[in-house]
């Protein structure tokens, strides 16, 4: 292992042990180094890379090796990081089989034709300063850039004033055959590339230094996209990735729907003509709305999300959706992806998918999903392959920027779902307003089930143009607010990418690693707790807790000047400017309210949870965050302002819930306040308790004294004492001792009571349990009658109980001997002996029974056996009469039955 490598592994070793928190840079860092393995593909190489003018940009991964490699055996992946970030920024997988010596290229979809080699991927959205690592299984295989530095505007080389990542084409030299594994090293790590003029493409497609020959790859026929929405809103789209033209009459090329699990053809549609390179067939239902009739109408289109339709080539298959000879139900669907579906849904095939997929009979859509979803009735990717939508045109866009559309750079405009001129707090409140909560935890409840009765869930894309609405500037609507500068900057200059100067972006108040760091999950896109933010600021606010750290930390300067934020790294703590300290507390209460892990199976929410203490480095990933008193604090401090009134409603506009502590404070108090030595229902502080057994008997009598208990010096007393049985309250005395009597119980059993102290004004509660401890029934009993007789004789017995308690019931019954006839009245025992073989004992117990106890006594009567007329009792002797003895018996018995 080469030195440097070495010294990385037992650094990062003594970093661990001494449990140091990590900075962002160097844990990325740690994952890619700690995963690296010189063993890992060292013939999948970064060939060539384009950046260009404009959109001109192109990256190419080759197989520098002799064989081929299967690329789904593992998972290959191309990382695009900008700006010095270590958190990925866009990412694309590579599948399929890559021949030795042949090449992936990506390019971008706007750029000029001769650099649309390959795939279109937003993989290539870099400048010249911003990262790109290749990965197998998370390993570093190669990379091109240094992880976690932005380098300015390029990186350059020292030994080469030619060399440059900004407007230059720079292929790999034919020596290099083993990947860059080291992302955090310098670079350009030696002398690996050639450097060509900007806006160079001949050389994509192919691995070497030199221009690629002008032979075309194959023309390639795939299903590229699959609409199933709703009523006859159904179309397919077939598509030529290659790179030559495919005449489809040379061959019989065949698509074909097996319907419901079925493996007889269904419907049938044979394609013929040429179809070029880029070019698509689409085959829509006749009855379908007109945004879905491209191409041409076909029965072919007769399906619902449980049918299969299979591309085959002289009756090969060669493409297929679905699995044929299964009936999925409704759907097939994802484990791993909740929003993919077969029904209900626009599916388009991944750029980075190359190659069809020929076992139609396979598991369907496979661990390698293939399909990007986009939602019901979506057409305007209908007639191009690719995963994006079409333009309607047949040449691509021009490389000058387009004008912008919507509120901010590629954003949308959005569809209002609620009307803020309409909001009525006291009906959507009205469950609060007029419930009656006895802890702080049941009102956070209901709050939490009113704001998320009508909440819709935003994507991430959308929160752009939310915040455009929400934190818009209220002297310049060209503009909004950046929550931690309060500098206020153009709408338009949202980050897209490349360096974040001068640009804002997203900043979650409620960090987004702790508790839910996936777009899919709902507090990741919550417009509530989303802020417009300089992206440096954010970066240094990171994901530390909120708390009073400005006189431990030092003050964040922003263009100079300070902002008024500080930060205290030793502590992992930020503090706000003052005049968002408020609007950070009531966004962090929001979250911790709106996610109550009540609705986690929609939400994929954990329960939020606001911690009066800043988290530890080992608590980053729990659903926690601090401090919650220096919130509650600022919150007092930092009252509802009108531009946070007018943000709850424009989020209230495009979410369609609101955040209950903007439209009424005073419930900040309400839940949080007696976690804060606050109570917003304080109680009647006292001194003293209630002085009372821990345990007493049944049927004793006890009391419960609170005479000691004292208020203030002058202040008289009332009590109420109530009795608790389940959730019922029962009083049961008003004085300050409480005298009773222990009920009678079948088994132990605690008794709880309430005591309410009042001084008139306030009231305070004290709670007490007493024990009752069962006595077990014991009576004394005495029996009377003659208890030796004979068989076949007559007996009664009497028997007389002492202090017999009220209510006491009697019975009889036989528990061992010779079954006996007998007759049983109260005490009295009336019984006839059996005819036995030899003397026995009878035995009959006797239960008393009162109030559900009983207690059992037994009696027993001796019967003995009369010798049959003429009979002799043998003398015994010596061993024979032994014998004698033991036979007598059965000799007894047989003389009985004869």
């Amino acid at each position: 292992m080469p030195a440097h490598t070495l010294a990385f592994f037992q650094r990062f070793k003594r970093n661990m042990i001494m449990r140091i928190k990590m900075s962002a840079v160097a844990a990325a860092t740690a994952m890619a180094l700690g995963a690296f393995s010189t063993a890992a593909n060292a013939n999948l190489v970064i060939t060539e890379y384009v950046e260009g003018s404009s959109s001109n940009k192109a990256i190419e991964v080759s197989n520098r090796g002799s064989s081929a490699i299967n690329l789904d055996a593992n998972v290959y992946k191309l990382n695009l990081y900008f700006n010095g970030k270590t958190e990925v920024g866009k990412t694309v997988t590579l599948t399929g089989t890559l021949e030795a010596g042949k090449s992936i290229v990506y390019h971008n979809s706007n750029a000029a034709d001769e650099f649309k080699i390959g795939t279109a991927s937003e993989i290539t959205w870099f400048n010249g300063d911003d990262t790109i690592v290749l990965t197998k299984d998370g390993a570093v295989i190669d990379r091109f850039g240094k992880l976690g530095e932005d380098p300015g505007s390029a990186w350059t080389d020292p030994n080469n004033a030619d060399f440059s990542s900004a407007n230059k084409t720079l292929r790999r030299k034919a020596s290099v055959t083993t990947g860059d594994t080291d992302a955090a090293a310098a670079f350009p790590n030696g002398d690996q590339w050639l450097v060509f003029d900007n806006n160079t493409s001949d050389g994509l497609g192919c691995s070497g230094e030199s221009a690629c020959s002008s032979e075309a790859s194959p023309g390639i026929l795939l299903i590229t996209e699959y609409i199933e929405g709703s009523s006859n809103n159904k179309a397919i789209e077939i598509s030529n990735i290659g790179g030559k033209a495919i005449d489809l009459d040379a061959s019989v090329y065949k698509l074909t729907l097996f319907g419901n699990g079925k493996t007889e053809p269904g419907n049938t549609e044979t394609l013929t003509g040429t179809l070029e390179p880029g070019k698509s067939l689409v085959f829509h239902n006749s009855g379908a709305e007109d945004a879905f009739k491209k191409g041409k109408a076909s029965t072919v289109t007769y399906f619902n999300g449980d049918d299969a339709l299979v591309l085959t080539k002289d009756d090969v298959v060669i493409d297929r959706f679905g699995k044929r000879g299964e009936d999925p139900g409704s759907a097939w669907t994802d484990p791993n992806d909740a929003n993919f579906s077969t029904a209900n849904k626009t599916l388009r095939r991944k750029a980075n998918v190359t190659t069809g997929d020929t076992v139609a009979e396979a598991d369907f859509p496979g661990t390698n999903n293939q399909w990007a979803v986009f939602d019901i009735n979506t057409s305007d990717g209908l007639g191009c392959a690719g995963e994006a939508k079409c333009d309607g045109s047949t040449t691509p866009p021009p490389p000058s920027p387009t004008p912008e559309l919507g509120p901010c750079t590629n954003c949308e405009t959005l569809t209002p779902v609620a009307d803020p001129t309409k909001f009525n707090g006291d009906i959507y409140y009205s469950d609060v307003l007029s419930g009656d909560f006895d802890k702080p935890e049941d009102l956070k409840n209901a709050l939490s089930t009113i704001i998320a009765k009508d909440h819709k869930q935003l994507t991430y894309g959308q929160v752009w143009s939310v915040l455009t609405y929400a934190d818009q500037d209220p002297t310049n609507d060209k503009n909004v607010i950046e929550i931690y500068t309060g500098a206020s900057i153009s709408k338009l200059d949202n980050q897209q990418g490349g360096s974040g100067t001068g640009k804002w972006n997203r900043e979650h108040v409620w960090a987004k690693s702790h508790g839910f760091p996936s777009k899919d999950q709902w507090g990741y896109t919550d417009a509530h707790h989303l802020r417009p933010s300089d992206p440096g600021i954010n970066t240094a606010r990171s994901n530390n807790d909120f708390g009073e750290c400005s006189d431990s930390g030092e003050e964040v300067q922003f263009n100079g000047s300070g902002t008024g934020n500080y930060l205290d790294k030793a502590k992992d703590c930020w503090e706000p400017r003052d005049e968002v300290k408020g609007d950070v507390a009531r966004m962090i209460m929001y979250m911790d309210t709106r996610y109550q892990g009540k609705d986690t199976a929609t939400t994929k929410m954990p329960d939020l949870a606001i911690v009066n203490r800043l988290t530890t480095s080992e608590e980053d990933d729990k659903p926690l965050i601090g401090t919650l008193c220096d919130l509650y604090a600022w919150h007092k401090q930092d009252p509802v302002s009108d531009f946070e009134k007018n943000r709850n409603n424009e989020v209230y506009k495009y979410q369609g819930n609101r955040n209950p502590f903007i439209d009424r404070p005073e419930l900040v108090r309400d839940v949080y306040g007696a976690a804060c030595n606050d109570d917003p229902n304080p109680g009647l502080v006292v001194e003293g308790d209630i002085v009372a057994p821990e345990s007493v008997n049944e049927s004793t009598a006890y009391t419960l004294d609170a005479s000691k208990i004292k208020a203030g010096e002058n202040d008289t007393l009332t009590y109420k004492w109530e009795q608790i049985v389940g959730e019922k309250k029962t009083a049961v005395g008003d004085k300050a001792t409480l005298s009773l009597t222990a009920p009678k119980v079948k088994a132990d059993q605690t008794f709880s009571f309430e005591l309410t102290i009042s001084n008139g004004t306030l009231d305070t509660t004290k709670a007490v349990s007493v024990k009752v401890k069962n006595i077990p029934l014991d009576l004394k009993v005495e029996f009377a009658g003659k208890a030796d007789i004979k068989e076949g004789e007559k007996t009664s017995i009497t028997a007389t109980v002492a202090d017999a308690p009220e209510g006491i019931t009697y019975s009889w019954k036989q528990v061992s001997g010779q079954t006996a006839t007998f007759t049983a009245n109260g005490l009295k025992l009336d019984v006839t002996s059996p005819k036995i073989d030899i003397d026995q004992v009878l035995a009959f117990e006797l239960t008393a029974m009162v109030d559900g106890e009983s207690f059992s006594k037994a009696v027993n009567i001796q019967v003995k056996n009369e010798e049959e007329p003429g009979w002799t009792k043998p003398k015994s002797s010596g061993s024979l009469g032994g014998l004698i003895a033991l036979l007598l018996p059965l000799v007894w018995m047989r003389r009985r039955q004869s």
